[in-house]
C-alpha cells in the first residue's frame, strides 16, 4: 500500500494512473514492475519510470563492495535505463540476473522498437 501517489522520475510521458498501475506491478527484489513502468523507493515514497520515456537499457554484471574498498565484494547485475532522449540515465540493482533480464522482458514487450544488451554471462564470485 502506498502513501504517497508514484512520483515520475522522467520529464516526459508520466502514467495517467500511477496509483493503479502501481497495484497491478509485480514485485522483482526491491522494485515492482508493471506493463508499463519500473517503481522504486524514494523519500518521500515511491518514484516511477515509465517504458514510454526510456530510450535504451541495458544490463551488465558488477559486484558492491562489501568491507570498503579492498577484499570481498557481492557480485550483481546493474540495469541501466536511458531516459528523456538518452540525456539521462537511472541504474537499478539486482541480485539475480535473471530477475534484472525479467524487467528488460518487460521494456521489451512495452517498447520493442528501442535497442536492449542483455547480460549473457552467468555471475561469479569476486
Amino acid at each position: 500500500m502506498t502513501i504517497f501517489t508514484p512520483k515520475p522520475l522522467a520529464q516526459t510521458h508520466p502514467l495517467e494512473d500511477p496509483a493503479g498501475d502501481y497495484k497491478t506491478a509485480r514485485r522483482a527484489e526491491q522494485y515492482r514492475v508493471s506493463g508499463q513502468a519500473i517503481y522504486f523507493p524514494a523519500f518521500p515514497g515511491t518514484q516511477y519510470l515509465s517504458f514510454a520515456s526510456l530510450s535504451r537499457a541495458l544490463t551488465r554484471n558488477a559486484s558492491m563492495p562489501l568491507t570498503g574498498c579492498c577484499g570481498k565484494a557481492l557480485p550483481v547485475t546493474r540495469l541501466r535505463l536511458y531516459y528523456d532522449g538518452g540525456e539521462f540515465y537511472q541504474d537499478f540493482t539486482f541480485e539475480k540476473l535473471a530477475n534484472a533480464n525479467g524487467v528488460l522482458d518487460a521494456v521489451a514487450a512495452a517498447r520493442p522498437e528501442i535497442p536492449l544488451e542483455r547480460e549473457e554471462r552467468a555471475q561469479s564470485a569476486i
